[in-house]
Protein backbone atom coordinates (compact mmCIF):
# COMPACT_ATOMS: atom_id res chain seq x y z
CA UNK A 1 0.00 0.00 0.00
CA UNK A 2 3.30 2.56 0.83
CA UNK A 3 4.86 1.63 -2.58
CA UNK A 4 1.63 2.48 -4.58
CA UNK A 5 0.78 5.77 -2.51
CA UNK A 6 4.26 6.83 -3.27
CA UNK A 7 3.98 6.24 -7.11
CA UNK A 8 0.70 8.26 -7.59
CA UNK A 9 1.98 11.05 -5.48
CA UNK A 10 4.80 10.64 -7.34
CA UNK A 11 3.30 10.48 -10.49
CA UNK A 12 1.04 13.53 -9.65
CA UNK A 13 4.19 15.97 -8.56
CA UNK A 14 5.97 14.55 -11.79
CA UNK A 15 3.13 15.36 -14.21
CA UNK A 16 2.90 18.65 -12.81
CA UNK A 17 6.37 19.54 -12.65
CA UNK A 18 6.90 18.64 -15.87
CA UNK A 19 4.23 20.45 -17.46
CA UNK A 20 5.74 23.29 -15.97
CA UNK A 21 9.63 22.78 -16.42
CA UNK A 22 10.53 22.36 -12.23
CA UNK A 23 11.86 19.19 -10.76
CA UNK A 24 9.56 18.40 -8.15
CA UNK A 25 11.84 18.41 -5.36
CA UNK A 26 10.45 21.00 -3.69
CA UNK A 27 7.29 19.02 -3.00
CA UNK A 28 9.15 15.75 -2.80
CA UNK A 29 11.31 16.81 -0.15
CA UNK A 30 8.82 17.64 2.50
CA UNK A 31 6.45 14.97 1.27
CA UNK A 32 8.96 12.11 2.38
CA UNK A 33 10.13 13.87 5.44
CA UNK A 34 6.51 14.75 6.76
CA UNK A 35 4.49 11.97 5.17
CA UNK A 36 6.54 8.95 5.29
CA UNK A 37 9.20 9.35 8.17
CA UNK A 38 12.14 9.13 6.31
CA UNK A 39 15.46 11.29 7.43
CA UNK A 40 15.87 14.45 5.66
CA UNK A 41 18.97 13.31 4.64
CA UNK A 42 18.24 10.58 2.68
CA UNK A 43 14.51 12.35 1.76
CA UNK A 44 17.27 14.67 -0.55
CA UNK A 45 18.90 11.64 -2.27
CA UNK A 46 15.58 10.04 -2.99
CA UNK A 47 14.14 13.18 -4.13
CA UNK A 48 17.18 14.06 -6.64
CA UNK A 49 17.32 10.34 -7.64
CA UNK A 50 13.54 10.78 -8.96
CA UNK A 51 14.04 14.31 -10.39
CA UNK A 52 17.08 13.06 -11.92
CA UNK A 53 15.07 10.11 -14.07
CA UNK A 54 12.05 12.63 -14.34
CA UNK A 55 14.05 15.56 -16.03
CA UNK A 56 15.62 13.28 -18.03
CA UNK A 57 13.10 11.75 -18.90
CA UNK A 58 10.93 14.58 -19.47
CA UNK A 59 13.98 16.46 -21.42
CA UNK A 60 13.55 13.69 -24.37
CA UNK A 61 10.55 14.16 -24.75
CA UNK A 62 10.28 18.30 -25.22
CA UNK A 63 13.69 17.25 -27.64
CA UNK A 64 10.87 15.40 -29.74
CA UNK A 65 8.59 18.42 -29.45
CA UNK A 66 11.61 20.65 -30.59
CA UNK A 67 10.53 23.11 -27.79
CA UNK A 68 13.83 23.11 -26.10
CA UNK A 69 16.67 26.00 -26.35
CA UNK A 70 20.03 24.27 -25.32
CA UNK A 71 21.88 27.62 -25.60
CA UNK A 72 19.72 29.03 -22.53
CA UNK A 73 20.03 25.81 -20.99
CA UNK A 74 23.50 25.41 -20.93
CA UNK A 75 24.00 28.88 -19.18
CA UNK A 76 21.49 28.59 -16.68
CA UNK A 77 23.83 25.57 -15.24
CA UNK A 78 27.31 27.71 -15.93
CA UNK A 79 26.79 29.22 -12.57
CA UNK A 80 24.90 27.29 -9.92
CA UNK A 81 27.57 26.25 -7.69
CA UNK A 82 29.35 29.08 -7.28
CA UNK A 83 25.49 30.57 -6.81
CA UNK A 84 25.43 27.87 -4.42
CA UNK A 85 28.16 28.36 -2.73
CA UNK A 86 26.85 32.20 -1.88
CA UNK A 87 23.87 30.57 -0.41
CA UNK A 88 25.06 28.61 1.96
CA UNK A 89 27.45 31.43 3.18
CA UNK A 90 24.10 33.76 3.40
CA UNK A 91 22.27 31.04 4.80
CA UNK A 92 24.85 30.92 7.78
CA UNK A 93 24.61 34.54 8.57
CA UNK A 94 21.15 35.23 7.80
CA UNK A 95 17.82 33.30 9.70
CA UNK A 96 16.81 30.40 7.56
CA UNK A 97 13.08 32.09 8.32
CA UNK A 98 13.47 35.09 6.96
CA UNK A 99 15.04 33.85 3.62
CA UNK A 100 12.31 31.57 3.06
CA UNK A 101 10.00 34.07 4.16
CA UNK A 102 11.30 37.20 1.56
CA UNK A 103 11.38 34.26 -1.49
CA UNK A 104 7.61 33.18 -0.50
CA UNK A 105 6.46 36.73 -0.76
CA UNK A 106 9.14 37.22 -3.73
CA UNK A 107 6.96 34.24 -5.57
CA UNK A 108 4.04 35.42 -4.91
CA UNK A 109 4.50 39.18 -6.67
CA UNK A 110 5.80 36.66 -9.08
CA UNK A 111 2.62 34.69 -9.55
CA UNK A 112 0.79 37.80 -9.63
CA UNK A 113 2.75 38.73 -12.95
CA UNK A 114 2.20 35.65 -14.15
CA UNK A 115 -1.48 35.80 -13.86
CA UNK A 116 -1.64 38.57 -16.01
CA UNK A 117 -3.19 37.99 -19.40
CA UNK A 118 -0.80 35.95 -22.25
CA UNK A 119 0.46 38.15 -25.28
CA UNK A 120 -1.63 37.24 -28.41
CA UNK A 121 -0.98 34.21 -30.23
CA UNK A 122 1.19 35.80 -32.80
CA UNK A 123 3.24 37.44 -30.17
CA UNK A 124 3.98 34.12 -29.00
CA UNK A 125 5.03 32.12 -32.21
CA UNK A 126 7.26 35.53 -32.88
CA UNK A 127 9.16 35.07 -29.40
CA UNK A 128 9.28 31.25 -30.09
CA UNK A 129 11.05 31.66 -33.08
CA UNK A 130 13.41 34.30 -31.67
CA UNK A 131 14.34 32.39 -28.63
CA UNK A 132 14.76 29.30 -30.62
CA UNK A 133 16.86 31.06 -33.41
CA UNK A 134 19.38 33.19 -31.83
CA UNK A 135 21.15 33.89 -28.45
CA UNK A 136 21.25 37.77 -28.08
CA UNK A 137 23.36 39.38 -25.53
CA UNK A 138 20.31 40.37 -23.19
CA UNK A 139 19.75 36.71 -22.94
CA UNK A 140 23.26 35.31 -22.40
CA UNK A 141 23.38 38.23 -19.34
CA UNK A 142 19.90 36.77 -18.17
CA UNK A 143 20.19 33.80 -18.17
CA UNK A 144 24.03 33.86 -16.54
CA UNK A 145 22.18 36.18 -13.76
CA UNK A 146 19.75 33.18 -13.64
CA UNK A 147 21.89 30.61 -13.21
CA UNK A 148 23.89 32.24 -10.59
CA UNK A 149 20.55 33.91 -8.22
CA UNK A 150 19.27 29.80 -8.79
CA UNK A 151 22.16 29.00 -6.80
CA UNK A 152 21.93 31.42 -4.39
CA UNK A 153 18.49 30.59 -3.88
CA UNK A 154 19.04 26.42 -3.65
CA UNK A 155 22.14 27.16 -1.52
CA UNK A 156 20.42 29.03 1.03
CA UNK A 157 16.90 27.21 0.96
CA UNK A 158 17.86 23.94 -0.20
CA UNK A 159 15.16 23.58 -3.06
CA UNK A 160 13.31 26.50 -5.38
CA UNK A 161 16.14 27.51 -7.63
CA UNK A 162 14.22 26.43 -10.75
CA UNK A 163 11.66 29.04 -10.36
CA UNK A 164 14.39 31.58 -10.60
CA UNK A 165 15.22 30.23 -14.01
CA UNK A 166 11.22 30.06 -14.93
CA UNK A 167 10.76 33.43 -13.96
CA UNK A 168 13.83 34.64 -16.03
CA UNK A 169 12.96 33.45 -18.87
CA UNK A 170 9.42 34.20 -19.15
CA UNK A 171 9.23 37.79 -17.79
CA UNK A 172 12.99 38.74 -18.78
CA UNK A 173 13.70 36.90 -21.95
CA UNK A 174 9.98 37.00 -23.18
CA UNK A 175 9.88 33.03 -24.01
CA UNK A 176 6.52 31.46 -24.09
CA UNK A 177 6.29 29.20 -20.98
CA UNK A 178 6.21 26.11 -23.58
CA UNK A 179 9.75 26.74 -24.52
CA UNK A 180 10.88 28.09 -20.59
CA UNK A 181 9.47 25.19 -19.02
CA UNK A 182 11.26 22.33 -21.79
CA UNK A 183 14.48 25.04 -21.44
CA UNK A 184 14.48 24.21 -17.67
CA UNK A 185 13.77 21.04 -17.58
CA UNK A 186 16.94 20.03 -20.20
CA UNK A 187 18.57 22.49 -17.81
CA UNK A 188 18.18 20.44 -14.24
CA UNK A 189 18.70 17.15 -15.91
CA UNK A 190 22.10 17.83 -15.95
CA UNK A 191 22.62 19.06 -12.50
CA UNK A 192 20.55 16.76 -11.31
CA UNK A 193 22.18 13.67 -12.88
CA UNK A 194 25.82 15.20 -11.24
CA UNK A 195 23.87 15.94 -8.02
CA UNK A 196 22.98 12.62 -7.32
CA UNK A 197 26.06 10.94 -8.77
CA UNK A 198 28.00 13.18 -5.81
CA UNK A 199 25.35 11.93 -3.48
CA UNK A 200 25.66 8.48 -4.16
CA UNK A 201 29.97 9.16 -3.29
CA UNK A 202 29.05 10.78 0.19
CA UNK A 203 27.41 7.39 0.81
CA UNK A 204 23.83 9.45 0.95
CA UNK A 205 22.08 5.83 -0.32
CA UNK A 206 17.87 5.77 -0.40
CA UNK A 207 15.64 2.75 0.28
CA UNK A 208 14.52 0.92 -2.51
CA UNK A 209 11.24 0.36 -1.20
CA UNK A 210 10.88 4.19 -1.52
CA UNK A 211 13.08 5.28 -4.17
CA UNK A 212 11.59 2.53 -7.00
CA UNK A 213 7.73 3.78 -6.59
CA UNK A 214 8.70 7.08 -7.02
CA UNK A 215 11.06 7.29 -10.13
CA UNK A 216 8.08 4.51 -11.58
CA UNK A 217 5.63 6.80 -10.64
CA UNK A 218 7.97 10.15 -12.06
CA UNK A 219 8.94 8.34 -15.14
CA UNK A 220 5.32 8.02 -16.22
CA UNK A 221 4.38 11.79 -15.38
CA UNK A 222 7.06 13.09 -17.04
CA UNK A 223 6.73 11.89 -20.44
CA UNK A 224 2.72 12.58 -19.96
CA UNK A 225 2.86 16.08 -18.26
CA UNK A 226 4.96 17.35 -21.93
CA UNK A 227 2.41 16.04 -23.97
CA UNK A 228 -0.46 17.44 -21.71
CA UNK A 229 1.62 21.03 -22.19
CA UNK A 230 1.18 20.71 -25.90
CA UNK A 231 -1.90 20.72 -26.11
CA UNK A 232 -2.69 23.77 -23.69
CA UNK A 233 -2.23 27.09 -24.18
CA UNK A 234 0.21 29.79 -23.46
CA UNK A 235 -2.97 31.38 -21.06
CA UNK A 236 -3.49 28.48 -19.26
CA UNK A 237 0.02 27.59 -18.82
CA UNK A 238 1.11 30.54 -17.34
CA UNK A 239 -1.87 30.08 -14.89
CA UNK A 240 -0.77 26.68 -13.81
CA UNK A 241 2.55 27.64 -13.63
CA UNK A 242 1.75 30.79 -11.34
CA UNK A 243 -0.58 28.20 -9.01
CA UNK A 244 2.46 26.03 -8.42
CA UNK A 245 4.59 29.10 -7.62
CA UNK A 246 1.74 30.06 -5.10
CA UNK A 247 1.84 27.01 -3.71
CA UNK A 248 5.26 26.62 -3.23
CA UNK A 249 5.46 29.98 -1.56
CA UNK A 250 2.79 29.37 0.66
CA UNK A 251 4.75 26.48 1.75
CA UNK A 252 7.71 28.58 2.32
CA UNK A 253 6.09 31.10 4.48
CA UNK A 254 3.88 28.80 6.27
CA UNK A 255 6.28 26.29 8.08
CA UNK A 256 8.72 29.31 8.55
CA UNK A 257 6.03 30.94 10.50
CA UNK A 258 4.53 27.50 12.39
Amino acid sequence: MLELILLLLSFIISTVASIVGLGGGVFFVPLLVLGFGIETQKAVSTSLLAMSFTTVSATLAYAKQGKINYKVGVLLDLLDVPGAMIGVYLANIVSSRTLAFLFGVFLLVISIQLFRKTRNLEEALMATKTSMDRLTAKMVCLALFASLTSGVVAGMLGAGGGTVDETIMILGMGMPVKVAAATSVFGMALTNTAAVILHFQAGNIVTLNHAIPIVIGGLCGSQLGPRLSKKLNEEALRKILAAVFILIALRMILIQLT
